[in-house]
């Protein structure tokens, strides 16, 4: 074997390294966080004023695993509130696992996530919680 043997053996092997790194990158999915994007960053002044609010409550929302059920536990100063829910159960690492749960006239207790809907990895609850005079909004997370 010559050196121009072992550079063509080197060179091939190289290219075809780089042609599978290449194929590997353009087979992994590429989900944007959300849709629509453009239409929540223009509302994104409440879900600033909603953290606020939510800041000076005496606790957090928090979610927690109990036996095999995933619960979303309300802070004392909110519960037996009357307002409209809105929950989005976001999986960061794959978008068709996330759902939604949405109520008009709803009272603030804690809440038991469908055990079917939830798979192991990490969740983050996006809760908007509004009342008639103000809007809370919450981010806790889990890995499972």
């Amino acid at each position: 074997m010559n050196w121009g043997t072992g550079l063509a053996i080197t060179l091939g092997i190289f290219i075809i390294g780089m042609g599978s790194v290449l194929y590997l990158a353009l087979q992994q999915r590429h989900d944007l966080v959300t849709t629509d994007y453009y239409q929540q960053e223009l509302a994104y002044q409440s879900t600033i004023d909603g953290k606020r609010n939510a800041s000076a409550l005496s606790a957090d929302c928090k979610l927690e695993k109990e036996d095999q059920a995933l619960f979303l536990r309300f802070p004392e100063d909110l519960q037996g509130q009357k307002g409209k829910m809105e929950l989005t159960m976001y999986f960061p690492t794959q978008a068709e696992l996330d759902f939604k749960l949405a109520e008009e006239q709803w009272t603030a207790a804690d809440i038991e996530l469908p055990a079917d809907k939830i798979a192991p990895g990490k969740w983050i609850a996006k809760l908007r919680f509004t009342t008639a005079d103000k809007v809370y909004y919450f981010e806790p997370q889990i890995v499972l």
